[in-house]
């Protein structure tokens, strides 16, 4: 079992685990969780299995979405995704032109991004994202497969499909040419108290039934219990591919409550209204003042504070690919080195 994670946050709990199997020699799936200028952004990665290069191309896209989500604000959470996703194909397709070698490496991706207790999600490919909420299971992705189209055209039943020789043939992934659009959801998700999310690459589904997974995050515990529950049962049925998951537990998030008229006690009446007049006094004076010291700024004023985020970098040429996608200014780049990592620092944009 390798990357056991597990974080408790500000609303939610989560894990990461991945597996490489029982018969694979080596895991092209790779996952990530960062917490962003964006909000709190997940990823799981499955380099497509037969193409060079696999394990590249998924560690690729989640370091480009970290790299993306951490150096641009956006006020639109879906154009942020959307244009992750734009920024983190790129970056494979420019990786290829770098080292011939990696020519035709693809990945499937899942991603999730909560901000203000709403998780906004997207995928590409045939990695899947499950919502358990009162004990009822729901997927909310769509395989990007050739069965899965056989089943919307109504030739094949979804039961017929998870038996077909063609399953793993995918008609979209990141690392095509050209690009292909991510599937956004449209609204945001509002999880309740004790939701639960699944991020996974098919290493899972494919030897856990959906009804299997539904009862193991059904079981009470803790999610890492769940977590090892899934990936135990995919080896127990075969493991015959990589097996990674993210399981995402809210926990501090408002439940729907009746709203209640508070009760003043009339003798405390006159000294509450006097108390109201004095704070709304001291409101209406800071207001004042903050307009003032915006509207008579003086010419010395330096600009807002910049933020800056890191990235990694392999080579000289990433830092270049980096600095020319985003138009940056090297000057204002920051280069370090720690433990061996060469890392980048540039200011956070705001779209």
């Amino acid at each position: 079992m390798e990357n056991l994670k597990t974080r408790e946050l500000a609303n939610f709990h989560y894990i990461s685990l991945t597996d490489k199997g029982n018969v694979r020699e080596n895991n092209e799936d790779y996952l990530g969780y960062f917490d962003t200028v964006n909000g709190h952004v997940f990823v799981v990665c499955d380099g497509c299995g037969g193409l060079p290069c696999g394990e590249k191309a998924s560690r690729t896209a989640v370091n480009s979405f970290k790299f993306f989500f951490s150096n641009f604000y956006y006020k639109d959470p879906f154009q942020a995704i959307n244009d992750a996703v734009d920024y983190a194909q790129n970056r494979i397709l420019e990786e290829e032109k770098h080292d011939p070698e990696t020519s035709g490496m693809a990945t499937t991706m899942v991603l999730v991004l909560i901000r203000y207790n709403k998780a906004y999600y997207a995928h590409i490919g045939d990695s899947r994202i499950y919502y358990f909420s009162k004990r009822s299971l729901q997927r909310l992705t769509k395989d990007d497969s050739y069965v899965q189209m056989l089943v919307d055209e109504g030739e094949i039943s979804p039961e017929e499909a998870e038996r077909h020789p063609r399953k793993n043939e995918l008609t979209r992934v990141m690392g095509m040419r050209p690009p292909c659009k991510a599937h956004v959801c449209t609204a945001a998700l509002e999880p309740g108290k004790g939701d639960l999310l699944l991020l996974c690459t098919d290493g899972l589904y494919n030897m856990v039934k959906e009804s299997e997974i539904k009862a193991a995050l059904a079981h009470r515990g803790y999610i890492e219990d769940k977590g090892m529950e899934l990936v135990n049962t995919a080896k127990k049925n075969g493991g015959y591919d990589n097996i990674t998951l993210q399981i995402i537990k809210f926990y501090n998030v408002s439940e729907e409550k009746t709203a209640q008229t508070p009760i003043i006690n009339p003798k405390k009446k006159s000294t509450l209204l006097a108390g109201v007049a004095v704070i709304l006094f001291l409101i209406a004076g800071i207001i004042l003042a903050l307009r003032y010291g915006r509207d008579h700024k003086p010419d010395s004023a330096p600009e807002s504070r910049n933020f800056y985020a890191e990235f990694d970098t392999d080579t000289l040429s990433d830092t270049d690919s980096v600095i020319r996608a985003f138009e940056a200014d090297p000057e204002k780049a920051v280069f370090s080195e720690e433990d061996g990592r060469h890392i980048i620092k540039l200011p956070v944009k705001k779209f």
